[in-house]
C-alpha cells in the first residue's frame, strides 16, 4: 500500500474463527485474469475483525489459534507467534 497509515497502533487478544481467500478483477473489464485475495476474521472482545493479509501471512495461521492481535487501522501488523510486525 502507497498511502501513510494514521490509525494508532491497537493491540487486543483475539482468536481467528475464519479464513477466506477468493479472486477478484482489480479494474473490471481491464485485466485479463483476476487476483486472489486472502482475508483473515478475528473475534475480539470489541467484536470481529476482518484483514487482507498476504498468501505467506494467510497460511501460518489456522482457525482456532488465539493471541494478541496487533493492527493499526485496516493494516494487521501482528498475531501471536505466527505473524511478525515488519518494517524497513
Amino acid at each position: 500500500r502507497y498511502t501513510r497509515n494514521k490509525y494508532r497502533k491497537e493491540s487486543i487478544s483475539a482468536k481467528l474463527i475464519e479464513k477466506k481467500e477468493g479472486e477478484y478483477f482489480a479494474v473490471p473489464g481491464k485485466v485479463p485474469s483476476p487476483e486472489a485475495f486472502f482475508e483473515l476474521i478475528f473475534m475480539t472482545e470489541e467484536g470481529m475483525k476482518t484483514f487482507e493479509v498476504s498468501v505467506f501471512e494467510y497460511n501460518v495461521v489456522d482457525v482456532g489459534m488465539e493471541g494478541t492481535l496487533v493492527f493499526q487501522g485496516y493494516q494487521l501488523l501482528s498475531f501471536g507467534d505466527w505473524i511478525k510486525e515488519f518494517s524497513l
